[in-house]
């Protein structure tokens, strides 16, 4: 259930304790804050050291103060926090605002007099909120008069500098709750994202996250968010919690601090930005509220912002409109002839009315039934003296509020915010800034607006049960054999094997296989290269005999004899239990690169098949499994089939399996084979 925040967010009456009339002091600050906005709560300073802050009549101490209050706002130092908690509380508040730091038993105490009176605390350590909307403040860091216009935007933040700036940097942004949490020790990133829900306004959710807290709370909020189609935008620098229990697979060693949030973010549709210059442009984007289903027509004034304009498309994935005949036809009418017609446009040959051939060239490329959004890229912040700028600007702003939506994207960022970008921003044309940060934003608009849920994944149905089980009931986990049944009763093709502890029985079983065949210990050794526990490609029984002799003097006599399996492409397929996501399964680059590349993808278990497949589209490495001149692609339905697979497992035993590893996997345009697999159960970790 959605908690109520409204005697945090809409109080009718506030008490400041700790109060100040010093300027620049948080308990002075607020007081300001809190008369901001017309309408605002019945305040009463509480402090024995004024007789009167900015109007306002002073109280010396709680047991003075006239009314009931729903909001106390501790100002004061840290010494006199959870006192005056309590002297709030004692005057019927239902919410709690505190500033000050307190230590960990502060922070109990604190949460302790809140629960028991069933307020609602933000902080400690939290510099506050700004209800746009609603139109109160409770903060010290309040922005100027003209930075106060109600928006689109709720940013919810895990520091208090973005904090302190995010609400008076950018004209161009505005917001319907700016909020710094502080310590959390009551109300959190979920509280927040349940509340921004609530206003109707909200049209995009920004996200500063540096602690996800508990995994499944946060994804059930980021579930709602997507069900009413609000996008979340998260800007999350990756010191969160640790991710998994240091064990011994590469999908642990793989896992780090990032991969519970990357699981969340892409089973819940997160747009994950990687700079704050490109949160704060992406979520101007997701405010204005533009549809981006189709290409994008791109009009520019100089050939080296053409050039630029294509590199930055290709690299960060942006559909460009490619321009029907009858498009190219219209603009080869009005170009000049040395000017390409392709998508994006080089438009400017020294034409006398620049604003009506801008507007001429965009409405061109904005007719094509292939593109749903223009843009105009040059330098739109240069100064107000520049008259070109202001007449390119001039022509852009002649469609606007037509059919189809229109942009301003600045060539770079190295300008000041002129009054032409704002000039813009009235006529409703959205200016972002710089190719790479607004081709990114636009990119995952795009991304967002197209890509459809994955659904809901299927669990393992009662036949791949008895299969698992039986197999869990034989399971040795240092025992390859044990894990390869496993991995196959899950429905993964494994190699052909046979354990053999004599060389009579392995020359047998590779009689049996048919050469050539791989030689592994199967003694108690978790990463077998590590110890040269391998012995690849043996052609004949010679080599053979060869290898187990050297194997068994050096390791033991038992081994697994196995088919070669050449050719395909390798990957490692994982899964893992985390204490911050649940199960997880990973798909990344295999064998012996798997570590060493990184590249690797995260996902919540279980998973779809359709998201098991834009996981491995998401692979660095993907284009090389694609056909190319002649050489076959691998099966990208049967990689998917092997990741869902895993997936079933791991959330279906996620409290018997603490993770699994197959690498590699080896795909090829046949189907997938699983050829080495090592299991980890909870109890072996202890």
């Amino acid at each position: 259930m959605t908690r109520d925040l409204s005697p945090l967010f809409a109080p009718s009456t506030v008490a400041v304790f700790g109060a100040s009339g010093r300027e620049g002091r948080p308990g002075f600050e607020v007081i300001k804050a809190l008369k901001a906005f017309e309408d605002g709560p019945q305040i009463y300073p509480v402090t024995p050291g004024y007789d009167e802050i900015a109007g306002l009549t002073c109280f010396s101490n709680a047991t003075l103060v006239p009314a009931k209050i729903d909001l106390g706002v501790i100002a004061g130092g840290p010494a006199r926090i959870v006192e005056d908690a309590m002297h709030a509380i004692s005057l019927g508040a239902r919410a709690l605002h505190v500033i000050g730091d307190l230590d960990a038993e502060g922070c109990q105490n604190l949460s302790a007099i809140a629960r028991a009176a069933g307020a609602c605390l933000l902080g400690p350590n939290s510099i506050g909120y700004i209800d746009y909307v609603g139109r109160t403040a409770s903060t010290w860091a309040m922005p100027p008069a003209d930075h106060r216009r109600a928006g689109k935007i709720a940013l919810i933040l895990q520091s208090g500098a973005l904090f302190s700036y995010a609400n008076s940097i950018d004209p161009r942004l505005s917001f319907s709750t700016t909020i710094h949490l502080g310590r959390e020790v009551d109300i959190d990133v979920v509280d927040m994202i349940d509340h921004a829900l609530l206003n109707d306004q909200t049209r995009v959710i920004g996200l500063y996250l540096e602690n996800p807290g508990n995994g499944w709370r946060l994804g059930d909020a980021l579930a709602r968010a997507a069900q009413r189609g609000v996008p979340v935008v998260v800007l999350a620098p990756g010191q969160t919690r640790a991710a998994a229990e240091a064990i011994a697979t590469h999908a642990g060693r793989m896992a780090g601090a990032r991969a519970p949030l990357e699981a969340i973010f892409r089973r819940y549709r997160v747009v994950e930005c990687v700079s704050l210059d490109q949160f704060w442009c992406t979520l101007h984007l997701f405010s204005a509220g533009i549809r981006m289903d189709r290409g994008v027509a791109i009009i520019t004034d100089s050939g080296a912002q053409r050039a630029l304009a294509i590199d930055a498309a290709s690299r960060l994935g942006l559909p460009l409109t490619r321009f029907s005949s009858a498009t190219g036809e219209a603009l080869r009418a009005v170009l000049a002839p040395e000017l390409d017609t392709a998508n994006p446009v080089d438009i400017w040959s020294g034409e006398k009315d620049v604003a009506g051939h801008v507007a001429a060239c965009l409405s061109i490329a904005l007719n094509d039934e292939n593109t749903s959004v223009g843009i105009v890229v040059t330098e739109f912040g240069v100064p107000m003296s520049d008259t070109f700028s202001t007449r390119i600007a001039e022509g852009l702003v002649r469609l606007a509020g037509g059919p189809k939506p229109v942009l301003a994207v600045g060539f770079s960022t190295r300008h000041f915010i002129s009054d032409r970008v704002l000039d813009l921003e009235r006529a409703n044309v959205p200016v972002l800034d710089g190719l790479e940060t607004s081709f990114a934003a636009l990119s995952q608009l795009h991304r967002y607006q197209t890509t459809n849920p994955y659904g809901i994944p299927r669990t393992i149905d009662a036949a791949e049960r008895s299969l698992v089980e039986a197999a869990l009931e034989t399971l040795t986990p240092s025992d390859e054999a044990s894990t390869l049944a496993l991995v196959e009763a899950a429905g993964i093709p494994t190699v052909a094997h046979t354990v053999a502890d004599s060389l009579q029985a392995a020359v047998a079983a590779a009689n049996a296989i048919g050469y050539p065949v791989v030689l592994k210990t199967a003694e108690a050794v978790d990463h077998k290269t590590e110890v040269a526990g391998v012995v690849l490609d043996i052609n004949d029984v010679q080599a053979l005999e060869r290898a187990y002799a050297d194997l068994r003097a050096r390791i033991g006599p038992r081994v697994l004899v196995a088919a070669m399996v050449k050719g395909g492409a390798e990957l490692a397929l994982g899964a893992l239990v985390d204490a911050v996501a649940g199960p997880m399964v990973m798909l990344a680059a295999g064998g012996v690169r798997a570590e060493l590349l990184a590249d690797r993808q995260f996902a919540l278990a279980p998973v779809t098949e359709d998201e098991a497949l834009d996981m491995l589209k998401s692979l660095r490495i993907a284009p090389s499994l694609e056909p190319y001149r002649g050489q076959a692609g691998i099966d990208e339905a049967a990689v998917a089939r092997a990741v869902a697979s895993v997936s079933r497992l791991i959330a279906a035993y996620s409290r018997t399996v603490s993770s699994i590893d197959i690498n590699p996997l080896i795909a090829t345009s046949r189907g997938v084979t699983a050829v080495d697999a090592l299991l980890v159960l909870h109890h072996d970790k202890a």
